[in-house]
């Protein structure tokens, strides 16, 4: 018999999380569980009894930064050790596993059956006594999650790989340190930052590119693990926004689909992935040489706007063309950006992207520079070259910790592809042949996405007709809808919607003065209902979906009226074919936008 204690990570946010989605991941990847309400009582019991002695002391590193809440982790036994590699990788709300059980095999020779990627010391060590021992393993997603704070900190190559050896040392040695106040705003060392009480979220690749209403990617990596508990098979994302899912099930070992309506978001998911497997040194030669250009080019321009006299020299910009283009840009994006000269300097390092043979490190920069778009319309008085090499030099040094991260942790990134079109047609993706999905539609009409993403989508002309955009993207706030679209409700049959949720609140809304209202959401409801429809289709029998929806609230004769988008989802994956297999709210603090305080992770079942 072996005993598995799971002890859940101290940062996790609500209740529900470790109720819900933290035992849920570990029955799919394990099997059985139990909830740990207090790790003193099981400390005095057999077998981890037998590790309490003076000279041993495994109290010290259970009890080591508890969790929060009513449950602190999870047990269960199992007959043999199978699947214990999995478990390190793949677990997201789990930060350490302790394996107790007896074998004839010394544990140092036992590691190399059970975890033979594992580094002593580093991300596992034992306990022995007598005849029985206790492995402590730390999952991958504690470096992960942490590796944030390195990013933080690290200016160069050095600082990078020496910060990573004190984040792997960080909870074999310094269990006993007293870490500095959270609040102490200097002095304060790496150890430090890995003893604050938050939970990263802008790890790694995660952070490329700002974007409004990221997925929570803790969770994300949860329901992946839930939905696809194997190794096999592809899952999809047909709401990629960001990439966030499809970031996880890369680091997951898993190959993901995205599909993705507007271009730069399909630019942000598949940047984000590719850019994992990049060869470093040949990314930094490609960045040396383009800022050599761009610092080039920049200078040539200015001698021309002085009249200072020019040699002849070879050159790839256009600078007529450039300052046409900018006179016809700049009157589009002057609530964004009211410089000229940024412009100008943005549309010289678009032009010089073209001098990089590498597709996906041209990506890359690209993905940079509207990223740098979006920084300089905040950062007003920064020079644009200053703010574009620092974002540049940022996300190199992520890309060079992740490959420094996984000489220890070894992980088999899945591969990824995102494509740019509409959930409502993914003709393009086999029928049954998705393993899973996970996705987040748009919160009916809670937030203006191309808003967000409009001066860089302008900028980098990633679209042929923002307008064309504008109309097709689902749950847009900002859409005014003709009474024509309720008649078709009216005239045709009601498995239009396959919903009376839905019918009866668009006629609520109607009545009561709230005609944009109840048309934008009748208009949401209509795309939902086709997007299920593909994603029932492409799905394998027996595979899962993952919905993660919020409801909108509007205001109706002084109160507000709740729109129930989860059950009207559910209405209608119910009348398409899904059966309803959990329904898990969570609570916000991300958003105030529509006043959603509350979403739903809807888990449907072929």
């Amino acid at each position: 018999m072996y005993y598995w204690f799971f002890k859940l990570f101290n940062n996790i946010k609500s209740e529900h999380e470790a109720k819900e989605l933290a035992r849920s991941e570990l029955e799919s990847l394990f099997g059985k569980v139990e909830p740990i309400y207090n790790f003193f009582e099981i400390l005095k019991e057999t077998p981890l009894s037998k590790f309490t002695s003076s000279n041993l002391r495994i109290q010290d590193y259970i009890t080591h930064e508890l969790p929060y809440g009513k449950i602190q982790g999870y047990w269960g036994t199992s007959d043999k050790i199978t699947g214990l590699s999995k478990l390190v990788k793949r677990l997201s709300y789990t930060r350490e596993i302790y394996l107790v059980g007896s074998s004839v095999k010394a544990p140092e020779y036992l590691t190399v059956e059970i975890f033979p990627e594992g580094v002593l010391g580093k991300n596992f060590h034992y306990f022995q006594t007598d005849n029985l021992f206790c492995f402590r393993f730390i999952t991958h997603q504690y470096f992960i999650e942490k590796s944030e704070y390195i990013s933080k900190l690290s200016r160069n190559e050095n600082e990078v790989e020496r910060n990573v050896e004190v984040l792997f040392s960080h909870l074999m040695k310094n269990i006993y340190r007293i870490p500095a106040s959270s609040t102490l705003s200097i002095g304060k060392r790496l150890p430090d930052y890995f003893a604050i009480r938050e939970e990263p979220s802008l790890y790694l690749t995660h952070y490329f590119h700002p974007y409004k209403g990221k997925f929570h990617p803790k969770m994300v990596r949860a329901l992946l693990n839930y939905i696809c508990p194997h190794c096999q098979g592809t899952v999809l994302d047909n709401f990629a926004g960001s990439g966030t899912l499809l970031v996880e099930a890369s680091l997951l070992g898993l190959n993901s689909i995205g599909v993705e309506i507007n271009p730069l978001s399909v630019l942000m998911s598949n940047v984000k992935c590719n850019s994992l497997r990049m060869d470093i040194s040949e990314l930094k030669r490609e960045i040396d040489q383009y800022f050599e250009k761009i610092k080039e080019g920049i200078g040539r321009y200015k001698n021309r706007e002085e009249k200072q006299l020019q040699f002849s020299k070879n050159s790839a910009i256009n600078f007529d063309t450039i300052e046409k283009q900018s006179g016809e840009l700049a009157p589009k994006i002057k609530n964004h950006i009211n410089k000229n000269e940024v412009i100008i300097k943005v549309l010289i390092g678009k032009e010089l992207l073209g001098g990089v043979g590498n597709k996906e490190i041209r990506d890359f920069l690209l993905l940079a520079l509207s990223g740098t778009i979006s920084d300089v319309a905040r950062r007003t008085k920064e020079e644009f070259l200053d703010v574009f090499q620092e974002r540049v030099n940022n996300l190199y040094l992520r890309l060079f910790l992740f490959q420094r991260l996984n000489a220890t942790l070894k992980i088999n990134l899945g591969s990824s592809k995102t494509y740019e079109g509409d959930a409502r047609n993914i003709s393009y993706i086999d029928s049954e042949s998705i393993e899973g999905i996970v996705n987040s539609p748009p919160y009916s009409v809670a937030l203006d996405y191309i808003k967000n993403d409009y001066p860089q989508l302008v900028l980098l002309g990633l679209t042929n007709s923002i307008e064309r955009l504008k109309m097709n993207i689902m749950g847009n706030p900002r859409i005014n809808y003709s009474k024509g679209l309720f008649q078709r409700i009216k005239e045709e049959p009601n498995h239009l919607i396959g919903s009376e949720t839905a019918q009866r609140v668009v006629k609520y809304l109607l009545a009561n003065g709230r005609e944009q209202a109840g048309l934008r959401s009748l208009k949401f409801f209509l795309d939902m209902q086709r997007a299920l429809k593909e994603m029932y289709r492409v799905m394998k029998r027996e595979s899962r979906a993952g919905i993660v929806i919020g409801n909108n609230h509007f205001m109706v004769k002084n109160e507000y009226i709740e729109v129930p988008n989860d059950k009207v989802i559910l209405e209608i994956a119910e009348n398409i074919g899904f059966n309803r297999e959990k329904w898990i709210g969570r609570e916000l603090e991300k958003s105030s936008e529509g006043n959603i305080r509350e979403e739903t992770i809807i888990i449907l079942k072929k």
